[in-house]
């Protein structure tokens, strides 16, 4: 590695001084390039594009050197490949613009290099405060006052050492020469010889050699048969120093057309501690210019960005006076000033005012040599105060209150807030505000004032007497509030509400003269269901009888309206706070179904014909059963709608369930109430044989008879030894399918065993005395056993109990006995 970076190291230096004619005498055989990485040949790349030096020459240079010529040609495939991949375009290049004046050659890679290096370093926190004035300047990567070399040549740019003269001849004779001005100030031109151009302008120097072209061979200039013109070819580099109190001070090689600024911009500008305002252009050591940035900042005067000379050096002083300006100002921020400069000035620089400021005066805060101090600047002395070093001004803002407002509200025709004027009364305030609205309660209005000491009161007046002169006029005061209130404001709002079979039933606003049509049609009409008969209309009662003990608490009206709402005379008008109910037709009717599945010829889908149509009527509209159906077994599901009766009684029930069993008893119930729906056992063939019996259930809407198949088999599940189906045998009872299935387990419930049948209803054990009485059995029943519930253990507070309480008996008990003998 350290050969990597000898290599490179030489290789730089050498480029450079192969530039300015040196020899250099170093070996680099031992150089390898693969041991480069592409970051390090990009990065020499653009340092030799920055001397002008070429890669032929560079070549040159390493061979001389000693470099191995395989080491060269994979340098040079390197370089290539770069090149293909764009990525040395991006770095600094040469651009060749064509021009008027003829051709010039340009280097604009170092300009280029040094604002990314500018941008770079300017990221360092402490070099940076935006909050001076300025500063901006030198913040953005847009803004960098570079020179526009896209330009004809300037007619008073001094010509040096190093600048390319573009000679061309036109006329009677064609001829152009490109002489380069030599260290000594010199152009050497065939058959002329030497002229000395340095430190001539471009047009003295164009002049002089038009001059010596028509003394020697070109004799046609004096007659008009001959013309030359000179402009500039290649722009030479200088060297400018910028040295004080500058962000990255140093020596920078800059074009010969770059002004003071552009410099500036490549130092970063000054640093927190530089002047802006007193910087120093020195010339042969000698301050030729004071460069004032506020005049660009401020009024966009760039006089002083002067066009800089090869060895200029910029001077950045310490900066004398700044003043932090804050508060209600347009640009807050640290400003600097110089001797004589007001208070005034120093708010122009900040842009002024913001519409919100406080104009009448400031408030600066000042630092003696002990301590701080307040001063308040009047706005007659803006012009005449100096702010001094460190002096912080800060504007305020105008404070949350008015010197003349009033205003008025309620039912005015323009409420708002008005002006108020010397001498104006409440009357002039109405009329001022094109007076009352119709709604107006004119007995009564009133002011709320603000006192002197800021309390708030009330002054009441009498809006009639006011407004027709029998009152004295009131005057009004700053921040008075007038009130007047409308009617309307001053009692419940007037609503009606209807209920029942009309389309949108609610609550309605009250209007004068409604009739209880009007109130129907604005509620959308009917429903198909309502009747226009019997529509009871309760009105509110508001002088009732208190102390009678039947005082009517609403009265009640009913009226009559025909249902297509023809226009006619009305003979009811509502009243406010009317409540209307339009009730059912009792002789409309909508349709309802019940479903039947199963084992039925037609099963499916039945609207109810009648209220009182019976199961049996459903069997005979579904065609009767099948020859594979068990009407012994079939069941109908019902939806369980919970009304107010069943409430009651799972009510009730809760309230005298006072021991736990009780309770859950209540529990069990309150689940049940929560059902969706009942299972209900029917036996449809004692349903079919005796029709119209007690069994022969009414129908409802949403019923689901379900008739199954015949099943042969009997299901014995729970606590026997081995769960499972049997065939249906005739005769056996419960006992003996038990036994068939391994008899009871220990933890068997066998006083509690039942049987479901297939159409869900249950079936228990009978007991008498010791005797018992097993339910038959049928084909498709399901024998359950239940498992004996599990006892809770005694804890140990229950056991302590219990043996103190023994304890204590035995004692009794044998204190009775001694006293006994």
């Amino acid at each position: 590695m350290k050969k990597v970076i000898l290599f490179f190291c030489f290789l730089l230096i050498s480029t450079i001084l192969f530039a300015q004619s040196n020899l250099l005498n170093s070996d680099l055989r031992q150089v390898h390039v693969d041991q480069l990485s592409d970051n390090d040949i990009i990065y020499y790349y653009q340092k030799l594009q920055q001397s002008n030096i070429s890669l032929d020459q560079a070549y040159q240079i390493a061979a001389s050197r000693g470099m191995p010529q395989d080491e060269i040609t994979k340098l040079q495939q390197r370089i290539q490949v770069l090149k293909d991949s764009q990525k040395l375009n991006s770095g600094n290049q040469q651009q060749t613009t064509q021009t008027n004046q003829g051709n010039r050659l340009t280097d604009s890679s170092g300009m280029s290099d040094r604002t990314e290096d500018r941008t770079r370093h300017l990221t360092r926190e402490e070099e940076v405060d935006t909050r001076i004035f300025g500063s901006e300047l030198f913040t953005s990567s847009s803004l960098t006052f570079e020179p526009n070399l896209h330009i004809a040549t300037p007619v008073n740019y001094i010509v040096g050492p190093g600048d390319q003269l573009v000679i061309e001849v036109y006329g009677e004779s064609e001829q152009t020469y490109n002489p380069k001005v030599t260290p000594d100030g010199n152009i050497a031109i065939t058959n002329v010889g030497p002229i000395f151009v340095a430190g001539l302008t471009i047009e003295q120097a164009t002049a002089k050699i038009r001059s010596r072209f028509a003394s020697t061979i070109y004799r046609a200039i004096a007659t008009g048969g001959t013309n030359v013109q000179v402009t500039l070819g290649n722009i030479r580099s200088i060297q400018i120093s910028v040295i004080g109190q500058a962000k990255r001070p140093a020596t920078y090689t800059v074009s010969s057309l770059t002004p003071v600024f552009n410099a500036l911009f490549l130092c970063g500008g000054p640093n927190k501690n530089g002047s802006y305002r007193n910087i120093e252009l020195v010339r042969n050591n000698k301050v030729i210019k004071t460069i004032d940035l506020y005049k660009v900042l401020v009024n966009g005067n760039a006089e002083d960005n002067v066009r800089l000379m090869d060895q200029d050096i910029i001077h950045i002083p310490f900066y004398k006076t700044r003043v932090i300006l804050g508060g209600q100002v347009k640009r807050p921020g640290i400003f600097e000033t110089v001797p004589q400069e007001n208070l005034q000035q120093l708010l122009d620089y900040a842009g002024g005012f913001t519409d919100s400021a406080y104009r009448s005066s400031v408030k600066i805060t000042q630092l003696t040599d002990k301590e701080k101090q307040v001063a308040d600047v009047d706005s007659k002395d803006f012009s005449s105060y100096i702010p001094k070093g460190s002096d912080s001004v800060d504007v305020g803002k105008v404070i949350n209150r008015f010197t003349n407002r009033i205003s008025i509200e309620g039912a005015i025709m323009r409420p708002g807030v008005f002006e108020l004027t010397n001498g104006l009364t409440v009357k002039q305030l109405i009329l001022k505000a094109d007076g009352l609205r119709e709604d107006a309660f004119l007995n009564r209005g009133i002011i709320t004032r603000l006192e002197d000491n800021l309390q708030v009161s009330i002054v009441s007046f009498d809006v009639t007497n006011i407004l027709n002169g029998t009152q004295p006029d009131i005057p009004l005061k700053r921040e008075d509030k007038v009130t007047i209130s409308s009617i309307s404001d001053l009692r419940n709002k007037w609503t009606v509400e209807i209920r029942g079979q009309v389309r949108f039933p609610g609550t309605y606003d009250y209007k004068d003269s409604t009739a209880i049509k009007d109130i129907i049609f604005e509620a959308g009409g009917f429903t198909d269901a309502a009747t226009g008969k019997n529509i009871e209309v309760a009105r509110r009662v508001t002088n009732g009888n208190v102390n009678d003990t039947s005082t009517q608490i609403a009265k009640i009206e009913q009226v009559s309206a025909e249902k297509d709402l023809l226009y006619n005379r009305d003979n009811f008008y509502l009243q406010p706070f009317d409540v209307i109910i339009v009730h059912n037709n009792p002789g409309y009717f909508t349709q309802k179904t019940i479903k039947i599945e199963g084992e039925v010829m037609y099963p499916g889908e039945y609207v109810i014909n009648a209220n009182d149509e019976k199961l049996s009527d459903i069997i005979k509209r579904a065609g009767g059963f099948k020859n594979t159906a068990d009407p012994s077994g079939a069941s109908l599901k019902r939806i369980n709608r919970i009304d107010s009766q069943s409430v009651i009684k799972t009510q009730n029930i809760s309230k005298l369930s006072t021991t736990r069993r009780d309770s859950t008893i209540s529990d069990s119930l309150s689940k049940e109430a929560v059902k969706p729906y009942d299972l209900i056992g029917i036996n449809l063939q004692e349903v079919m044989a005796h029709q119209g019996i007690t069994n022969d259930l009414i129908v409802e809407d949403g019923d689901l008879i379900f008739v199954p198949k015949k099943n042969q088999a009997i299901k014995v599940r729970g606590e026997v030894l081995f769960p499972t189906q049997f065939a249906f045998q005739q005769g056996m009872n419960l006992k003996a399918y038990v036994d068939m299935a391994g008899g009871f387990t220990s933890n068997a419930q066998r006083r509690k065993a039942f049987v479901i049948g297939a159409n869900g209803n249950a079936r228990r054990v009978k007991h008498f005395l010791f005797f018992k009485s097993y339910p038959e059995i049928l084909s498709g029943d399901d024998i359950f056993v239940p498992k004996k519930p599990e006892r809770a253990g005694i804890s140990t507070a229950e056991t302590i109990g219990i043996t103190s309480a023994a304890v204590g008996i035995m004692s009794v008990v044998l204190a009775l006995i001694n006293n006994l003998k």
